[in-house]
């Protein structure tokens, strides 16, 4: 039987969720409205260096809201799942079966989060299926047959569940060591420990599932090269990786630190897009670096870590002593713990994830306007948006409070319109990153 502080905490959450799910349905269903009744039926250059939205095509309009429903319901999962293991002493009953197949406290955690992950990922896999192969087939966005997006699935699973594996004892050591400032130590650590995956990843993880080389077309990285030799960026790899295999879609990410940092095209976007708009793309990557994004995210990642944290930490504890044992365990520092734990860090995300996003959509409008102070070239960063956000069916803006929770990039409709607006040479204004970019 629940505790009643539970209970009654239980039913407060599924009220705030509901309302959630309420507002989410309202906003998107207003914004649809709006879309439909303000966007041109055709994109117009209204003079030749000015571009415009159209209206999104239904399958947009479609996408969007399935897009929309399966979050939700993704949401949910994240503290539903984990609330499943509580509950249903699930948790504590993998633990038990665990201890019984080593006496070594570090391989029974080891054993124990294997099962864990394998049970949660097949609670996830008819959501992954739809989501990942079903319905980007319907909408023409996977190249992928049933058994390549299946293997990929495994491979996934696999890598993420070795690398949590071998370190997921840590926390709980640290939380056994010091169950009362655990947070804080945990929080601390997060910042070396980003800064090797950050390291690590593009040479070790990355290769795994993808095959990276240099930019095939001679002329483009010619290009690319002299695009580079503007600024000071130092020790960075221009490479393009195969997603063609996998989708239509087309994107471009920067990845790695130090001697394994990497500008990354996807090939789609070499295949979709022509030159210059192919070069904004790779400027507007080169921005993140020169401004230190990665360092700025690495440590504002970690010392927020430490605020979120705490708070699991307090709410944590305090359901714990609520549940007198019910659950099957009396500490944090007890493996089975770890869904109480996942649930408080899920809840606290979802709380901060409207701030987190913020920065990120702001960083991600910095380097856009890095791009544009670089290329000089407003024309190219706005068409390049266009043809990247169409292309993947992406509502020029979704609803607000969907955008809140699940953008960490601006709208398109708003990168557009900056990417018009924003020109400071041409009123003799100076630019705000000129000192990151040299003229010979």
């Amino acid at each position: 039987m629940l505790n009643k502080e539970i209970r009654r905490s239980v039913l407060i959450f599924l009220a705030v969720f509901a309302v959630f799910v309420f507002a989410v349905i309202i906003s998107e269903s207003i914004n649809n409205t709006n879309i439909i009744n303000t966007y041109p039926d055709k994109v117009s250059i209204a003079v030749p260096d000015i571009v415009s939205v159209s209206k999104p095509s239904q399958e947009a309009f479609d996408f969007q809201k399935s897009k929309a429903a399966t979050w939700l319901i993704r949401l949910f999962l994240g503290f539903a799942v984990p609330a499943f293991f509580l509950f249903s002493k699930l948790s504590a009953g993998l633990r038990d079966w665990a201890s019984r197949r080593t006496k070594r406290w570090v391989s029974m955690v080891i054993l124990y989060f294997i099962l864990y992950s394998l049970i949660e990922t097949l609670i996830y896999l008819p959501l992954d299926v739809y989501t990942g192969f079903f319905r980007m087939h319907r909408y023409g966005l996977s190249n992928q047959t049933l058994t390549q997006w299946a293997v990929e699935l495994i491979k996934s699973f696999t890598v993420n569940t070795v690398i949590t594996a071998v370190v997921i004892w840590v926390p709980f050591l640290i939380i056994r060591k010091s169950p009362k400032r655990w947070w804080l130590y945990l929080g601390l650590v997060s910042i070396p420990y980003l800064m090797i995956g950050s390291y690590v990843q593009p040479v070790v993880i990355d290769p795994i599932f993808n095959e990276y080389k240099q930019v095939e077309d001679t002329q483009l990285s010619s290009k690319i090269d002299n695009l580079l030799a503007k600024t000071d960026i130092e020790n960075c790899q221009m490479l393009q990786v195969d997603k063609s295999k996998e989708t239509n879609q087309m994107n471009a990410f920067m990845t790695g630190v130090f001697n394994t940092k990497r500008i990354v095209l996807w090939d789609t976007t070499i295949n979709y897009l022509n030159t210059d708009e192919i070069l904004g793309v790779v400027a507007h990557e080169m921005g993140h670096y020169l401004m230190g994004h990665v360092w700025k995210s690495i440590v504002f990642g970690g010392f927020s870590s430490i605020l979120v944290l705490y708070l699991v930490y307090r709410l944590s504890n305090r359901f714990l002593a609520k549940s007198n044992g019910s659950w099957g365990f009396g500490k944090l520092s007890d493996i089975a713990a770890l869904p109480l734990i996942m649930l408080m860090i899920n809840v606290m995300l979802f709380i901060t994830s409207p701030v987190i996003n913020a920065y990120s959509r702001n960083i991600e409008t910095e380097a856009d306007r890095f791009e544009i102070e670089l290329t000089k070239n407003n024309f190219a960063t706005a068409t390049a948006t266009v043809k990247m956000h169409q292309q993947s069916l992406a509502m020029p803006e979704p609803g607000y409070v969907y955008m809140l929770w699940n953008y960490d990039h601006p709208t398109y409709k708003f990168r557009v319109d900056f990417a018009n607006e924003y020109r400071p040479w041409e009123k003799g204004e100076p630019l705000k990153y000129q000192k990151y970019i040299k003229y010979k």
